[in-house]
């Protein structure tokens, strides 16, 4: 029940995230050859490295594109083709950039198929689109994966405190009886102890009487000894 409740409070977290436009799509621009060019841009929380990383990955298991490493963090493929979107030969484009101060990464996709002649909305409306739907279907897949890893490692990290949290909970428990029975045993003590100082205070008593009764007795024997004697 409590890791439903985890799940639960995660899959929260994941739509709030989602609201708060951690993970977005939209039409953007990007730098290509010191110059603004139309792009799609996707807006999420995960690092560059783990984004690119999916991305090159994604595009080769399931539509055969292979990407290249280019500047920095970025992604190109070079007089390509990518079925899925359209028959033309293009150069493909993904660079990332990471916002710190926001948390987020922004992964730019563009597609040239020629000098100055990029994809965009207006003038390629179909390869646009089709575009559009495996930048969303990837990211779905991508974040969905993500979060269930975090998901994993907020289990094992809720497991563990709950471990841990019943293992003092049972050390208290422990603790507690193992005072009572300290409680108990030094009363114990306490009235043994009275016990045998009262016996000792008797024994004193009885001391002083048996010295005095050693002395008389010494008494009377140095008498008998002396009657002994004295028989000639």
């Amino acid at each position: 029940m409590k890791k439903l409740i985890l799940l639960s409070v995660l899959m929260y977290s994941f739509s709030f995230f989602a609201n708060s436009q951690v993970y977005s799509i939209n039409d953007g621009t990007a730098v290509v050859n010191d110059m603004a060019r139309p792009c799609i841009s996707v807006t999420m929380e995960p690092e560059a490295k783990e984004i690119k990383k999916a991305w090159k990955s994604y595009l080769k298991k399931k539509y055969d594109l292979k990407l290249k490493g280019a500047k920095g963090d970025d992604l190109k493929g070079e007089e390509v083709v990518f079925p899925a979107v359209t028959a033309r030969t293009m150069d493909f484009y993904t660079k990332f950039k990471r916002d710190k101060k926001e948390k987020t990464t922004t992964m730019n996709i563009l597609i040239s198929f020629g000098y100055d002649v990029y994809l965009n909305k207006n003038d390629n409306s179909k390869e646009y689109s089709s575009l559009m739907t495996i930048i969303k279907e990837f990211s779905l897949e991508f974040l969905r994966g993500y979060y269930n890893e975090s998901l994993q490692d907020l289990n094992k990290e809720f497991a563990k405190s709950e471990k841990e949290r019943d293992k003092t909970i049972n050390e208290n428990i422990k603790l507690a009886s193992d005072i009572e029975k300290n409680k108990q045993t030094i009363i114990d003590l306490n009235k043994e102890n009275e016990e045998k100082s009262s016996n000792i205070e008797k024994n004193k008593e009885l001391i002083e009487q048996l010295k005095e009764k050693v002395t008389e007795k010494q008494e009377e024997i140095k008498k008998m000894t002396d009657l002994i004697n004295g028989i000639k």
